[in-house]
This record gives structure tokens, sequence and C-alpha cells, in this order.
């Protein structure tokens, strides 16, 4: 049985949380973590909220409707690349085939925030592997996803592994990787007392990190729309093509969960939430059948009150009927007619009901399959429509 190690493991918003990199008690984070709103940099306030303001321009939006930029995909590149759109003057759209940001690869990802001494020198990646860790912890700063500076160990446990530990210090000294050291036993284990007995030494990468890779999207899309981009979920990309002017046109496809889309059939909406021109001959039935009683009712107020004197001519009884009648169905015909006000529900209550992902495996469950095709989110898993 593995000795048992005492140690302090701090877990992010728990008893406090990672801000720049860096472990904050809780009674420490006021003004760091919780920033302080009279050091605020005064933006100006907006009559409307940013987030509602992208979902409202939803329903204004059509086959004509010009963007600047059209990014593809709400993972942790696309929000960042929206984000650091949103400091420009440009109108902007994130389209995502999920049913919300991070959905893909970024939600399987691990996290890590590489040092950059593995990469291979003068590749791509060497370029901006080192430059681009060093940006963490000011992007924490401003956006408070939990970025932890915990650093990194490749551990060698013979002294044929200590030669490979030798070429990744070279290869990250190449690389413009700094900090770098290899370390012996005796302080391997004062770092990792839990590690394997037979290690000897390790590479030792203080600047390495790790991140919730759907906190991290989530940040950047929240900050992205709170600027000014617009965010458009459930939309696949069917078609681009490029124009005569030099502009692309881009085609989607929109796609709601098929039990939401019968939902909204049935209260008469479409599933964009605007009134549904199409009413069902059952729902016209109801409705008629509701109408015609209530314009008896109607009539007999009238008279009760001294408003309509009683007439024994049938032709006046008729004609006022019918009055009564279409004022009546107009009421309940017209958009928000007829709706009644429900309670508030607890919202445990709401996901207790809601039923699992099912996928295509046996008993519904999601198999790798479905997550090739975007996970738990995704338009097949979600049984879109």
């Amino acid at each position: 049985m593995p000795p048992k190690f005492d140690r302090k493991l701090n877990q992010h918003g728990v008893k406090g949380a990672y801000y720049g990199g860096e472990w904050v008690d809780l009674e420490d984070c006021a003004g760091t973590f919780q920033p302080d709103s009279s050091k605020c940099s005064g933006c100006p306030t907006r009559a409307t909220c940013p987030r509602s303001q992208s979902r409202n321009a939803a329903s204004t939006t059509n086959k004509d409707t010009v963007y600047d930029v059209v990014i593809i995909g709400a993972g942790c590149i696309g929000t960042s690349i929206a984000r650091e759109l949103s400091r420009y003057s440009l109108k902007t759209l994130l389209v995502e085939s999920a049913d919300d940001v991070s959905q893909g690869a970024t939600k399987g990802n691990s996290g890590i925030v590489h040092a950059g001494y593995d990469d291979k020198p003068g590749s791509v990646r060497a370029k901006f592997c080192w430059p681009g860790n060093q940006m963490f912890p000011q992007l924490d700063r401003e956006l408070r996803f939990g970025y932890q500076k915990n650093g990194s160990l490749v551990v060698a446990t013979s002294t044929k592994e200590l030669e490979v530990l030798e070429e990744l210090m070279e290869r990250g000294n190449i690389n413009g990787v700094k900090n770098l050291r290899i370390i012996q036993k005796e302080e391997l284990f004062q770092m990792e007392p839990a590690l394997n007995p037979d290690c000897i030494a390790a590479l030792y990468a203080p600047d390495a990190g790790n991140v919730i890779p759907y906190e991290f999207a989530i940040a950047l899309a929240e900050n992205a729309v709170d600027n000014g981009v617009e965010l458009r979920i459930r939309r696949e990309v069917t078609a681009i093509a490029k124009k005569e002017d030099g502009c692309f046109e881009v085609d989607l496809r929109h796609w709601e969960p098929q039990d939401y889309v019968d939902v909204r059939k049935k209260m008469g909406k479409s599933i964009d939430g605007t009134e549904s021109k199409e009413i069902s001959l059952l729902s016209l039935v109801m409705r008629l059948c509701v109408s015609f009683p209530a314009s008896i009712v109607v009539m007999e107020g009238l008279v009760r009150f001294g408003l309509l004197e009683p007439s024994s001519k049938d032709d006046t009884k008729m004609v006022m009927t019918i009055v009564a009648f279409i004022s009546t169905a107009l009421v309940l015909f017209l958009p928000g007619g007829g709706k009644r006000r429900r309670g508030t529900s607890v919202l445990k209550d709401i996901v207790a009901k809601c039923p699992p992902p099912v996928g295509s495996g046996d008993d519904g469950k999601v198999t790798l399959k479905d997550m090739f095709q975007g996970g738990s989110g995704s338009k097949t898993v979600q049984h879109g429509a």
C-alpha cells in the first residue's frame, strides 16, 4: 500500500481562488480576484445589457445582414479571436454548431499551459508557445478563469533517461524558454513526495500551468459579447461562397432540440421565439370553443350592468353575439392572447426533470463516435431539428 502524504492541495473556488497564476486565500480575494468597483476604469454605461443585445440581434438578422468578420467555432481559439477583435470597431459574428461554447475539442482538452521546451525548434509552436505562456497570468487577471501556475516535471528513472532531460533542456533554451533547470532526487521528492521511488531527477519548468478549458473559453466568449460581438449557438455552417464584390456569403443552418421545437409549435411559436404564422387545426378548434361561450358571457354582462337593453328581437341579439364573439376571438388570437402567468420554479427541480444526453450506444449511452460529432452538446446527440 503506497504511503500517505499530508499535502495541502488548493482547489480553485474552494476557500480561495487562483488569480494570475497564484493562489489567493478567501479573505484576501477582495480587491484581487473580486475587483474593487471603486477602481473601475469608468466604462460607458449602456441602455441594454450587451448579452441581451446579442440575443435580441438574432431575431433581426436576415440573409442580407453584413458582418466584417465571421468566426466559425466557439472553442478556446474562436473565443480568443472574438475577444481580441472586440477591441476594434468591427461588426463581428461568432457561430457555434453545438448548443454552447467549448463543446468541441476544448471541453476535452487537458488544460495544460505548456512552457515550450518540447516543441521542435524553428516550428510555429516553438515560436509562439513560450510567449503565449507568459500572457496567461495577465489574461487571468483580466478574465478570472482560474489559471494555476503550478509548474511541470519531466522525471527520469535511469541514467539513460537523464540524457533525454538534457536534450529537452537544450531544446527549451533554443526556443527561448526561461527558468528551466534539472533538479536532483532530494529536491524532487521535496516537491512531489508521492513519486515513484526510482525517480532520480527531473526537468523542472516553473512557468508551466493549467486551466479549466471550458471556464477559459466561457470567460473569453462572455468578454467578447460584453464588448459587442454577436454570438449564435446551434448554427451549422453549410456553405461558404465568395461573391463578385470580394465578400463571402456564409450559409447557416439553425437547429434546436426536437423536444423544444415540439413545445414551441404547441405554443404557436417558431423556434426563434417569434409568433408562428401557422395555427394547427386542433388549436383553432380549441380557441373557437373558448371564444363562443365567452362571447355569450360578455353579452350577458352588458345586459346585467345596464349597458345593453334586453330586446326580444332576435336580430339584435344575434348582432351583439357576433360582436362579442369577434372581440373575444381577437383577444385570444392576437400575439400573447390567452397567456397565463406561471409561478416561479426551483432550478434544481427543473434540472432533475431534464433527461441525460442520449447517444448511439447501448441503452442510449454516449459513445466515442458521438464525441467525434461534437459531444453531448452536438446536434446529433441533442436530436436537433
